[in-house]
């Protein structure tokens, strides 16, 4: 018996010896080779490849948003509310743009646009301008007309905001628009809230007549699709990628829907997408040379 658990422990001491003599006792695995380390590198590197791309295009989004944010808040500093009151009572309202304010040595003025059919017909009543941006803090501030084109054929009219200067909008190159254009739109829907519209130039003319002037003398030459309410003409319309301003908001064509109950029948009139009137940029170029704006200015 004793000699039988000796002879077990020589054989285990024997394979003791045998491995500090520096030979390999055969294990699980052991027939396997060691990979050398310049292909585990080449295995990894896609991988590494693959994560940057990845975080670079995170980034990338990340950085479209900040500058989405940043056009739109250089739009919203060049916004105003127009507002018409007669005996302190509101008759109407509107939206407007910065396009011009008053050089150094001159008395502060801010030069707001908009459209011309929020102040025709009414001779007593005073015109105010509330600005949005870093100037929101600011109280309702007195407006005088400096400027008012026809209705029918240029629905454009000019203030002139006394006693603050702020910075105003660029005007974009009316070779630059282009039907599909992405477009934003700035504006103060039935007199409240401010609000941001988006959408595409729907429509632009393809044919001029001798004089250059678009085919339907008086219409509008571009058209988008962004659905506007009551209140947002006269607000701008924006390049979405620069914020440039590319033309006014004129108004917008509706569709009457008949709604009927037991005893009466109403007509509501509603957008009809793709049919939002805008005043050019080119036009609104010529308005403000005719206005006395300096070309620098515009």
């Amino acid at each position: 018996m004793k000699e039988g658990v000796a002879r077990r422990w020589a054989g285990k001491n024997e394979g003791v010896a045998t491995r500090e003599r520096g030979k390999r006792t055969p294990i699980i695995g052991g027939g396997m080779r060691r990979r050398p380390m310049w292909l585990a590198v080449l295995w990894a590197l896609p991988v590494l490849v693959w994560g940057a791309a990845g975080c670079a295009a995170l980034a990338g989004r990340g950085a479209d948003q900040v500058g989405r944010q940043a056009v739109i808040d250089r739009i919203v500093a060049t916004t105003a509310k127009i507002l018409i009151e007669r005996a302190g009572e509101r008759v109407a309202s509107g939206s407007g743009v910065v396009v011009a304010s008053s050089g150094p040595g001159e008395e502060p003025a801010t030069f707001v646009l908009t459209a011309a059919h929020l102040v025709q017909g009414k001779p007593d009543a005073a015109v105010y301008v509330r600005f949005t941006g870093t100037a929101a803090g600011r109280d309702k501030l007195l407006a005088r007309i400096v400027r008012r084109g026809d209705v029918d054929s240029l629905d454009l009219a000019l203030l002139r905001v006394a006693g603050v200067a702020l910075a105003p909008v660029f005007l974009v190159d009316p070779a630059e628009v282009r039907l599909g254009e992405e477009i934003l739109i700035v504006g103060f829907p039935w007199g409240k809230r401010l609000a941001l519209f988006s959408g595409i130039v729907s429509q632009v003319p393809t044919e001029t007549s001798s004089d250059g002037a678009a085919e339907e003398r008086g219409g509008p030459s571009v058209m988008v699709d962004a659905s506007v309410g009551n209140g947002v003409s006269g607000g701008g319309v924006y390049q979405e990628a620069t914020g440039r301003l590319l033309g006014v908001v004129e108004g917008y064509r509706t569709a009457s829907v008949a709604l009927k109950d037991r005893t009466q029948t109403f007509s509501l009139k509603v957008p009809m997408p793709g049919e939002t009137f805008v005043i050019a940029v080119d036009q609104i170029r010529e308005f403000l040379k005719g206005s006395g704006i300096p070309s620098e200015a515009q």
